[in-house]
């Protein structure tokens, strides 16, 4: 039995085109590179996180970020995908995060609430979808 095979000529398929916005680009290569500093870093309880959280609004953002990421593993039970910076490929992970925070950036928060639904563990909702909001400077003054 041979296996099928199929030659593909590269030079002429078709490109897949560039869908995402330079701000989007720029938010998801910073996400790549706190994610990456987070890796060298202690892993920390997410309930932990959100308490110790101080609302310094001049670094508020990058805060809630940096606990986000460094807690995600807990609240997916898993430990998440991110490529290097300026990579053209991204990973479910990836994309689902740029999602939930144009959601909260955007105040559209049913689709927040079933994105961390369908992929948060239940004990995690409140703490991760805390972190979410302060990531985009949504937090409660």
């Amino acid at each position: 039995m041979k296996p099928n095979r199929v030659s593909v000529d590269w030079a002429e398929a078709p490109l897949i085109p560039q869908t995402r916005s330079q701000s989007q680009l720029y938010k998801l290569n910073k996400l790549r590179l706190t994610a990456m500093r987070c890796r060298a870093s202690t892993q920390v309880d997410v309930f932990e996180a959100c308490k110790l959280l101080n609302v310094n609004e001049t670094l508020a953002e990058t805060h809630f970020e940096e606990a986000l990421l460094r807690t995600l593993r807990q609240g997916l039970q898993r430990k998440p995908k991110f490529y290097s910076v300026g990579s053209s490929e991204e990973s479910f992970d990836e994309k689902w995060l740029l999602q939930v925070l144009g959601a909260a950036e955007s105040d559209d928060f049913a689709s927040v609430e079933f994105l961390i639904r369908s992929r948060i563990d239940r004990r995690m909702w409140r703490s991760i979808r805390f972190l979410i909001f302060g990531s985009v400077g949504k937090f409660k003054k």
